[in-house]
Order: structure tokens, then sequence, then C-alpha cells
């Protein structure tokens, strides 16, 4: 069963001049502040959502690699014991979680057993490749990023 494709989204600008409605919805995305990832599947739902709050952050298509280093700076839930919930998933690292999740045999909710759902990063070293105020397209970090996001979240970590 094809599940679907999972999206890396980062929070790229903070609640200045932001209204009620589009924080609410950074907040059902996970992303409550300037600098928090989130992984998420990209289906209808999730698309909608990241329309409405493109102008503060920036999104991409996730890779095994990029996924890797995020499981490796993630909070894990209260309680959890790592290779007891890997098991029972039927992998043994996070190599081969993040590989499963990227191919659609796991499906991207079954990382919160395991991490808090917003995974918190820095501020990216060097800073931002861009102005946070506009769109990729016009030489900015805001909206969709490609393969660009990786890049970022590598500065990130």
């Amino acid at each position: 069963m094809d599940k679907a494709p999972p999206i890396i989204v980062i929070r790229v600008r903070g609640p200045s001049g932001m209204d009620s409605e589009t924080e609410y919805t950074l907040r059902l995305l996970n992303l409550k502040r300037a600098n928090h990832a989130a992984i998420l599947p990209l289906n209808p739902s999730v698309r909608g959502a990241i329309r409405k709050v493109d102008p503060y952050v920036t999104w991409g298509e996730a890779t095994p690699e990029i996924l890797v280093k995020l499981f490796r700076r993630a909070d894990l839930q209260p309680g959890v014991k790592v290779e007891e919930e890997l098991a029972r998933l039927g992998v043994a690292s996070y190599e081969e979680l993040a590989e499963k999740i990227c191919k659609g045999d796991l499906d991207v909710g079954v990382l919160r057993r395991i991490f808090k759902p917003a995974f918190r990063l820095h501020p990216p070293r060097g800073g931002f490749k861009g102005s946070i105020k506009r769109p990729v397209s016009q030489k900015g970090v805001l909206g969709y990023a490609g393969e660009r996001i990786g890049r970022l979240i590598e500065a990130m970590c």
C-alpha cells in the first residue's frame, strides 16, 4: 500500500504581523516557533495547510539521509526505549527507519511513538541563503525549496 511521500516543513519566520488563523494552522502542523521542523505526509489536507502558511515556512521532499540527521537531533518521547520501538516497527536502525518511510512502507505517523512532533533546530550556520521575507523564486527561502531543503537542514543541525 503506497503512503503519501514525506516532506519536511521548516518554520522560518516568527509571529510578528501574523493573523490568528495562520498561527493556528502553524500550530496544527507542529510548527510553534521559528526554526522548528516537522515531517509530514504530502496529502491534500497538508498541502492546503502549507499553501496557507507559505509566507512563513520553507518545505521540500525528505530523503533518507536528511531524515537520519533529524532523527539523531530529535527529542524523544518521555519513557521511550528507542531499540524496543524500532524493533516493534520491524527495523534495526534509524537508517532503515528512514528508508522505509521514504519508500512508503511505513507511515510518517509512526514517528510520534519515538520522537516529539517538532524537531527543534538551530538557526542555520552562515545564515539563510536569501531573504526570509521572499519566496525561493525571488532569491528568498520561503515556499517550496525542493532538494535545497537538505542543505538548509545540514546548516541547522
